[in-house]
């Protein structure tokens, strides 16, 4: 009798099968939640990437450009770039396709645009308000226009450029890591380890 009645408390204290399912269920939603939000890749790696992406994203507007006939232009900032189209009047921003729209890159990314030189780009001069839409506006105005550095035009032809992309380690005191993508006068544009640039990444 007495032994009957130790078996019975021994599984009351137990779990049930549906409480260990409910507690694997819920560790297997945090898990992933983890995995999801810690990056392993390494600090090299990840500026790489963003290189990597921008460099695809350039050659898309640039074959979006040339097949639809369009004129396109890039607007870099601190920490975002953007693809801009030429509506015949004015440049506008293109919203309607995520890899196009803005582009806000990670914390600690730093963009550092240089213009090369143009020697070709006078024969693009005479067309109306592509380059000269915002001579006769004031400063208030020009800073309301989206106003592109750099040139895609419909004909395959891009405008020289060098991007810098430069990623400050966080808590550190090493150098930053550094990628340049840079283009002549046509794509596709060349990604580039300023510590190594013999390498072809």
């Amino acid at each position: 009798m007495r032994s009957q009645y130790t078996l019975n408390k021994r599984k009351q204290t137990g779990f049930t099968l549906l409480e260990v399912m409910l507690v694997m269920v819920l560790m297997a939603v945090i898990l992933s939640s983890v995995s999801l939000s810690f990056d392993i890749r390494s600090d090299y790696d990840k500026t790489k990437d963003e290189a990597k992406r921008f460099q695809a994203a350039f050659q898309l507007a640039a074959d979006f450009g040339l097949l639809n006939n369009l004129q396109l232009g890039l607007l870099v900032e601190k920490t975002s770039y953007q693809f801009l189209v030429f509506n015949g009047e004015q440049w506008q921003a293109i919203e309607e396709d995520k890899v196009f729209s803005t582009y806000e890159l990670p914390e600690y990314f730093e963009l550092t645009l240089t213009q090369g030189e143009m020697a070709w780009l006078d024969d693009y001069q005479e067309e109306e308000g592509l380059f000269n839409q915002a001579d006769e506006e004031d400063e208030d105005d020009k800073k309301k226009k989206l106003i592109p550095q750099v040139y895609l035009f419909s004909s395959g032809e891009i405008t020289p450029f060098s991007l810098q992309i430069s990623y400050e380690v966080p808590f550190s005191g090493e150098d930053n890591i550094i990628f340049e993508v840079t283009g002549e006068d046509t794509t596709p544009l060349k990604v580039v380890d300023p510590r190594a640039p013999d390498e072809t990444i």
